[in-house]
């Protein structure tokens, strides 16, 4: 029969009783109250006598603490969410502090691994093991998708359990467990200056201004579409990106002739600059994404089409490309590195590396300042 004690300098009572194994225990009940204590205890030895029984599954466990929890006045019930609920949950989390286009990622990882659990999805979370997390990344590979796009999505996976383990929802993460595809690597190609010349030239007018925009700032595709006009100090000569992929605003000095263009086409205070754009996503056949690669077509520029890890065709040159083009000028002009990382918003000297192509001449007339070696 299970008691209570209580010890020396210890506010709280101890519980004794028969454990699982058959062997007596000595637990604090971590309260110190004899009346809830002994509530704890006897809970405590029900659940034990369960279990050396061999009846005492995930629900009725789950049920013990929370009525523990209850009794000891610890003032919240013990959560025990769905996976459906809880992914669901955590992804409205995301859309409200990501760019628009991450949060459509997670949406779009979210939705692909409930619908391959099926029924799993409406079990506890705690029920989800590193079997369906692998399962799971084995099926995107089935479907065809690239090495970096399944890693994409165990990565995504994992920022989700990684939260349910930080809000005691379940002790681990599964995720852990599972070993990630390696990702494909391919260089990022860049436009010369006069590719860029070409693409405005055949642009139409809401097009040159984001192509501007991109090539003059270093900002990402979604950055620029969403601009608007109060967004933009023309006297200062500033641009401000109020919502970035940190999820921080981002503000930068203007190149001159980005400032002449704007000054030539500003328009109401409050709207958006590129009003065609501004509600158009990156994605699907009519995506500004693909609207780029027709332009480009156009324009007669190469985007670099590769075969990728998986189905599809994939562009070394794609609208990031611009992004990566001014990184590089700057680093070809000699712009020193924490001052290209402050202008592109790169917090990672690795990642800021990756968006840094020196042009082959840069690198000769580098190499050239070497001394001559004495005969």
């Amino acid at each position: 029969m299970a008691s209570v004690h209580r010890r020396d300098r210890s506010p709280y009572w101890f519980a004794s009783f028969l454990g699982s194994d058959g062997g007596w225990k000595l637990r604090s009940t971590k309260v110190a109250d004899r009346n809830k204590a002994e509530a704890v205890a006897l809970e405590w030895e029900r659940a034990s006598r369960k279990a050396r029984q061999g009846n005492l599954v995930e629900a009725q466990a789950r049920q013990v603490v929370s009525d523990i929890m209850g009794w000891a006045n610890v003032g919240e019930s013990l959560r025990a969410p769905s996976t459906v609920d809880f992914l669901h949950e955590w992804q409205a989390t995301k859309e409200a502090s990501k760019a628009t286009g991450t949060s459509l990622r997670y949406a779009g990882v979210v939705e692909s691994f409930l619908t391959f659990l099926g029924p799993k999805a409406k079990r506890p979370l705690t029920a989800i093991t590193a079997r369906e997390i692998e399962g799971f990344l084995v099926a995107r590979r089935r479907e065809g998708c690239a090495p970096g796009t399944v890693q994409v999505d165990g990565k995504i996976l994992s920022t989700a359990f990684n939260t349910a383990r930080r809000q005691g929802l379940r002790p681990d993460n599964p995720c852990e467990a599972v070993e990630m595809p390696a990702r494909e690597s391919m260089e990022r190609g860049v436009f010369t200056p006069a590719e860029v010349a070409l693409l405005v030239k055949e642009a139409s007018p809401q097009w040159q201004t984001l192509l501007k925009l991109a090539y003059y700032t270093g900002a990402r595709l979604s950055e620029c579409s969403g601009l608007r006009w109060q967004d933009v100090d023309l006297v200062a000569g500033i641009v401000k990106f109020a919502k970035t992929k940190s999820g921080k605003p981002h503000t930068l000095p203007m190149h001159p002739d980005l400032v002449a263009h704007l000054e030539c086409i500003a328009g109401d205070a409050g709207g958006f600059i590129m009003p065609d754009h501004a509600d158009n996503g990156p994605s699907g056949r009519h995506g500004l994404s693909s609207q780029f690669k027709r332009l480009a077509a156009k324009a007669g520029v190469d985007i670099q089409s590769v075969q990728g890890g998986g189905k599809r065709q994939l562009a070394r040159r794609t609208f990031h490309a611009l992004r990566h083009s001014f990184t590089s000028a700057l680093a070809n002009a000699g712009v020193a590195p924490e001052l290209r990382m402050k202008l592109t918003g790169h917090k990672s000297a690795e990642v800021h590396r990756g968006y840094t192509h020196h042009e082959l001449e840069t690198l000769r007339s580098a190499v050239a300042k070497l001394p001559t070696l004495a005969p």
